[in-house]
């Protein structure tokens, strides 16, 4: 009889220790999850602007011909920008 209450007991320990290593898992893997959420979301609210943008465009008419000096000028594009440095004489040795 002694026996098999030790046993019992035994059972009843293994059963909570093994809940309790269960539950700490489960709750290591939510703060994990929510980690990664809060990461993405991190992620995601760096790459979205929050506002969007508007970007400036040029409108011709398309009734109206060129004038001959719009003609004459090519439109520069982000290849064709160069720099230039400014000539300021505090800048100059």
């Amino acid at each position: 009889m002694k026996m098999l209450i030790f046993v019992i007991i035994l059972a009843l320990v293994g059963s909570v220790v093994l809940w309790r290593v269960r539950k700490a898992d489960a709750e290591k893997e939510l703060a994990r999850n929510q980690e990664m959420k809060r990461k993405q979301q991190q992620r995601k609210e760096a790459i979205t602007p929050a506002e969007h943008a508007t970007w400036p465009t040029i409108i011709h008419a398309a009734g109206k011909p060129k004038a001959q000096s719009e003609e004459e000028i090519p439109e520069l594009s982000m290849s064709t920008i160069e720099f230039e440095p400014a000539d300021h004489p505090s800048l100059q040795h």
